[in-house]
This record gives C-alpha cells, sequence and structure tokens, in this order.
C-alpha cells in the first residue's frame, strides 16, 4: 500500500473507532476499564506498554467483530483501569487473573488471547496458568525473555529518547509521553506522521505502570513454560521490529509452541496490523476460522 492510501485508510478508520460499549467493572477488587463490540466467539486483547492503554489496537481490531464479539480493557493500573497507590501490585499473577476475572465476568467461558508487544507477554504466562479457559492464542511481535539486545536505529533524537526511556524512570506522564513519542517512530518500518499523531492523541498515558514495568521484566521467561502449552496458537512478527524481533522473539516462540503456526510480515516493523493491515487480517481470519 502506498504512503498516500496508507494513510487514507488509517484516517477513515479512526473515524469509526467511538462505536464501542464502555464499561468498568471490579476484578480483583478493582475497577477494569473494557470496551466490547460485536457478537459471537469472543477475542481478548492485550495491549502492550505497559504505561499505554488499549486505544492504539483500534480502530484496527474493530473489523473482527463483523464475526466475533471484541473485548477491549486496560490492564489494572493502566490507561483508565484503576491505578494503584503501589505499583509492585501490578504483577504478572494479578494481570492474568484480572483477565480471567473480566472475561468470567463478561459471561466468555472460553475465547481466543490476542497479546500485542507487553501485551503478548503477559499473554504467554495466562496460556501457562489458564490454559483450560482458551480457544486459541495469537501472539504479536513479543518475546519469551529479554536475552538480547534490540536493534532499533534513528536519529541522534530518537535515540536519545529510548536511552532514557530504558535507563531511567518517566518523571510524569507528560514525561512518557514525550519520550515515547521519538521511539515509537522507530518501531515502524515506514512512519507515517498522521497515524502517529492520531495513536498519541487516542492513547492515556501512565507514566507509573511504564516505570513498573520494567522491573517485572527481570522474573519474565517463558522458555520452560511454552513447551507445555498446547493451545493452538498463531505467532506473528514484522520483519523489520527492532524492539522485538523474529529471531529471539516470534521464531523462538513458535520452535518451542508444539501447536503453532508462525507468519512474518515482510513490510512491517512493530506494528504490522497497521503497516500491512490488509495482509495481516486476511492471515489472523483465516487462522481463526480454522
Amino acid at each position: 500500500m502506498n504512503q498516500l492510501k496508507y494513510t487514507a485508510v488509517a484516517m477513515a478508520l479512526t473515524a469509526q473507532v467511538t462505536i464501542a460499549s464502555a464499561e468498568t467493572t471490579e476484578v480483583n477488587g478493582a475497577e477494569l476499564y473494557y470496551e466490547t463490540l460485536g457478537s459471537g466467539p469472543a477475542l481478548l486483547m492485550m495491549h502492550g506498554g505497559l504505561g499505554l492503554s488499549h486505544d492504539y489496537l483500534r480502530p484496527y481490531f474493530d473489523q473482527l467483530s463483523e464475526n466475533y464479539t471484541v473485548v477491549y480493557y486496560d490492564h489494572f493500573g493502566n490507561g483508565r483501569s484503576e491505578k494503584p497507590e503501589d505499583y509492585s501490585e501490578m504483577t504478572f499473577d494479578r494481570l492474568t487473573s484480572d483477565a480471567a476475572g473480566l472475561m468470567t465476568t463478561l459471561g466468555h467461558d472460553t475465547f481466543t488471547l490476542i497479546g500485542h508487544s507487553y501485551g503478548g507477554f503477559i499473554a504467554q504466562e495466562f496460556a501457562a496458568n489458564y490454559e483450560d479457559r482458551l480457544d486459541g492464542l495469537v501472539l504479536i511481535d513479543t518475546v519469551p525473555t529479554f536475552d538480547y539486545a534490540p536493534s532499533v536505529s534513528g536519529s541522534d533524537e530518537q535515540m536519545a529518547a529510548f536511552g532514557k526511556l530504558f535507563s531511567q524512570p518517566m518523571a510524569d506522564d507528560a514525561d512518557w509521553q514525550a519520550t515515547w513519542n521519538p521511539v515509537v517512530q522507530m518501531y515502524f518500518h515506514q512512519w507515517d506522521t498522521t497515524i502517529g499523531s492520531d495513536l498519541d492523541a487516542r492513547t492515556v498515558y501512565e507514566h507509573r505502570a511504564w516505570n513498573a514495568a520494567g522491573a517485572l521484566l527481570g522474573t519474565f521467561n517463558t522458555l520452560e513454560k511454552l513447551p507445555n502449552i498446547s493451545t493452538s496458537t498463531l505467532v506473528i512478527a514484522g520483519r523489520h521490529d527492532g524492539i522485538t524481533p523474529p529471531s529471539p522473539g516470534a521464531e523462538r516462540i513458535a520452535s518451542a509452541l508444539p501447536n503453532s503456526e508462525i507468519t512474518i510480515f515482510e513490510n512491517s516493523g512493530h506494528y504490522p496490523f497497521i503497516e500491512e493491515e490488509a495482509a495481516f487480517f486476511t492471515r489472523l481470519t483465516q487462522w481463526l476460522a480454522r
């Protein structure tokens, strides 16, 4: 898709973002914010970040609502969900339990879980602990552990922001937003300023969640858990993803999972559902209909 068509499609889709029904519900003693649209088998969307909200996944995954119930939510401590006084409460056990509790509350005993980036970390932990709840698992641009060096590259300003992001805590939400925006440009294979401005305007930033997320990664490693997960899984990555590259990420996950398929999108970075939207959703919908 050329740049003009890419932008036009994004703008047209963005106009549809207000369709979903927005609610909050109490799970594990805290209010979780969620949005649902469509009907049919349930799909639970796990956003990344942390410190971001689910909004960047929309409106792209909304098209699945033609045949499925799509559930978006903000993780505990993120977005519009309740924020704790002490972010040490935001553990993988808590985040996975929240997802299970939310779907139970919404009446979905089983569902397909779709996790992107950090949401993919949580999704892997969920599959290891709540596999009986899963009809399927989709892992998008994520890794099983952080034992490699990212390969992002950009301008001096972008690389300075990247260094700051991963070397010191963000002072407040404005600092987090201002530091993230130059960095996220490097996560795309072809950056589009119109799409970037739209994503930024719709995102709810929470610097405390970002600051706490890094510490959680010190405990994150699913390499020994993945071979025990039998759930049918689609593993996806963008070829030009420098933060969670295919080699230490999707390829390693797929090789460890006994019932998985892998798709690499050759013209995408960390967001193939935006950069190669048509091909991405053709592949995803075919897999969901398996």
